[in-house]
């Protein structure tokens, strides 16, 4: 529920790639070359003109993904896969040979679904595999990951924190300054985030901060922990306290504090080299945060950064270059899309050369890169464009090496709009609008509210919202109040409106696209998951519901539950624990005024999926048009297996195409 957001990717501050030193980036050339040969995949691409697109295009697993190069730039790794039917392989490339045939090895215990370098020779591999654990008294069905030092000839994988009971890894810093050790955030049983480092000849692991405290450790570029958060207070007191290490003194020294009755305030998210500046997202003063400049020895904020009213800042880039490591060379922000900006100019040029050879409305973000400058990755996205790779030589070519979904044609893809509407007390509601390619208004409609609560869409490729447009629905993603990241008056206003306000901005929506002449009044679903079923769930049993049927994943019906949740962890129990209450559908199963198509993974332990089967067991009770479907070792979150997305597409096309209302949406 809370944190989740499926669509849209933002660059987070550190993880751009820095500053190229390439004088020549004008020279990108337009006429790119388009010939996917490193791959050698048994597929091809669509091009026929008949919709709908074939089941498989959607479901697989990604074709490439996690394309990285080396440090020296000699070699590229991935993840690929050759068929449909076969786990992913991490798989290495010679770049100055990249038409032999590359290194494939994979995990013997596990599915591997990341890879990145961390030397020349050395990959960190993570892999996910089935868990089953008895806590409680009961058996708890889960995933884990599994974390790998791997050369890049795939001989020897070395496991990570083996010893240790760990849910998923994440590689939080490769502390340039101290080549032989890396930073890890490591996710416990208990959904705790712990931080080691890591000694990549040894194996040897220290602790460096424990997770489920109150407290936390924040390090800059390089590595070092610069600063500590700790939970205070109760009630409308709690916040979290920020302290600093003196840059002069090395004495540790409290600075801000960041309130949640006022849902915003500065946090931390970059350190610059001069040991005094950080950078912090700042929204003390207006309703959407900035990047403000912060100097601990005089101890206050020195200016803004970046940002404005329009969007919402998230963060900065900074350069992995040697000779200026961690100077701040761009910022991150969030408008309807996610996008960054270069405040370096020959980044910005690079940038504005990417952008014009490739084809306009993509996210064009530039992913890695070698020490030299010399090679670098760019991932290109879009509403129409799941994900192409290309690897950049001498600021010169781009070469495309693969797409994520090649059987996805983009001009068979709907456009995604950023559009906004009224609910009903007057409040601004943005939303994204996919109309089908074929046909014309009015259109059956699905209304699809985004999981979190606090999370949000993205413009970019949505999986759902392009799947039921090609089935010829048009999709409204309603940025409902309660959403994050859209500025704090729309998040603060969804404060314990569960089922009531923010679910009236879902409605207003639907009664929007009638206004428009783009739907069937008498033809549109609801469909959600997590928090969006949830809200499909509480559409059932509203009076005066707009919908003719409704499709709950993995939805939480009772929001006791979600309380009880939300309190067992120390920060959710302070900061949005509070904002919950509303609407508990499993209380008024009685009062269900429309059909419900409910789904809900066995494996899921962030929504138990008791949530589904006792409102399933309620609305049978009550004799209501229900129907459930449990689906075999599916977790809650992404990454799916194939069979995932193919049990929950083709039960949803399924559903609406022939039970949704009478006879069908």
């Amino acid at each position: 529920m809370q944190g989740e957001t499926r669509a849209g990717t933002d660059v987070r501050p550190g993880s751009g790639t820095g500053r190229t030193a390439m004088t020549h980036s004008h020279r990108i050339a337009r006429n790119l070359c388009r010939a996917a040969f490193l791959l050698g995949l048994g597929f091809a691409v669509l091009r026929a003109a008949a919709e709908p697109i074939p089941m498989n295009a959607w479901v697989h697993d990604p074709v490439i993904t996690s394309v990285g190069v080396s440090p020296d730039g000699r070699k590229l790794v991935a993840l690929t896969i050759s068929d449909v039917s076969q786990p992913p392989d991490v798989t290495v490339w010679d770049v100055a040979n990249l038409s032999a045939p590359p290194k494939r090895f994979r995990p013997k215990d596990s599915k591997a679904i990341a890879v990145q370098w961390l030397s020349n020779d050395r990959l960190f591999v993570v892999g996910r595999q089935a868990f089953d654990i008895r806590g409680r008294g009961k058996l708890v069905r889960t995933f884990r990951n599994r974390a790998y030092f791997v050369d890049a000839e795939g001989r020897k994988f070395e496991e990570v924190l083996a010893n240790k009971e760990i849910l998923s890894f994440t590689v939080l810093n490769l502390l340039r300054n101290r080549p032989d050790k890396i930073l890890v955030e490591a996710t416990n049983l208990q959904f705790a985030a712990d931080i080691y480092e890591v000694d990549m000849g040894t194996l040897l692991a220290k602790r460096v901060m424990r997770g489920a405290e109150g407290e936390g450790l924040i390090t800059d570029y390089a590595g070092n922990v610069r600063a500590i958060s700790r939970l205070r207070g109760g009630g409308e007191d709690v916040r979290i306290e920020f302290s600093y290490k003196n840059p002069r003194t090395g004495e540790w020294e409290m600075h801000h504090a960041l309130y949640a009755v006022d849902r915003g305030g500065m946090t931390p998210v970059a350190f610059d080299p001069d040991g005094r500046t950080v950078y912090m997202s700042d929204s003390t003063d207006g309703d959407k945060a900035v990047i403000s400049t912060y100097d601990l020895l005089e101890r206050k904020v020195t200016g803004v950064a970046f940002g404005d009213a329009s969007i919402e800042a998230t963060g900065v880039i900074q350069s992995p270059q040697p000779e200026e490591y961690g100077k701040v060379i761009g910022f991150t922000g969030w408008g309807p899309a996610a996008f960054q900006v270069y405040s370096d100019p020959e980044w910005a040029a690079l940038q504005e050369a990417i952008d014009a050879a490739l084809p306009d409305g993509r996210n064009n973000r530039i992913t890695s890169i070698s020490l030299d400058f010399r090679y670098a990755v760019v991932n290109s996205s879009g509403p129409r464009e799941p994900g192409e790779y290309y690897l950049m030589e001498d600021a010169r070519n781009l070469v495309l090496l693969g797409r994520e979904r090649p059987l996805l044609d983009p001009a068979k893809l709907a456009e995604m709009r950023f559009v906004t509407y009224a609910a009903r007390d007057g409040l601004t509601i943005p939303a994204f609008l996919t109309v089908p390619v074929d046909g014309g208004p009015p259109y059956p409609a699905v209304v699809m509210p985004h999981g979190g609560p606090w999370a949000r869409d993205f413009l970019g490729f949505d999986l759902w919202a392009q799947f039921l447009a090609n089935r010829g629905y048009v999709v409204l993603q309603p940025q409902y109040r309660g959403s994050e990241g859209w500025g704090k008056a729309l998040w603060m206003a969804g404060d314990r409106e569960w089922g009531r306000r923010m679910q009236d901005d879902k409605d207003d929506g639907a009664g929007w696209l009638v206004e428009q002449g783009l739907a069937d009044p008498d033809r549109i679903a609801i469909y959600g998951y997590s928090y969006g079923g949830y809200a499909a769930m509480a559409a059932i049993v509203r009076p005066d519901t707009p919908y003719q049927c409704a499709i709950a994943g993995a939805g939480l019906s009772e929001l006791r539950t979600f309380d009880k949740v939300t309190f067992e962890n120390p920060f959710n129990r302070m900061f949005q624990n509070p904002t919950v209450a509303g609407l508990s559908p499993l209380d008024h199963a009685a009062d269900a005024r429309i059909p419900i198509f409910i789904f809900h993974g066995d494996r899921d332990q962030r929504v138990p999926i008791e949530q589904s089967e006792k409102f399933v067991a309620a609305l049978e009770k009550a004799g209501k048009d229900v129907e459930y479907l449990q689906i075999p070792d599916l977790w809650h979150s992404y990454p799916w297996l194939p069979q995932h997305h193919l049990a929950v597409l083709s039960s949803i096309e399924e559903y609406l195409g022939e039970r949704c209302g009478p006879g069908g949406l």
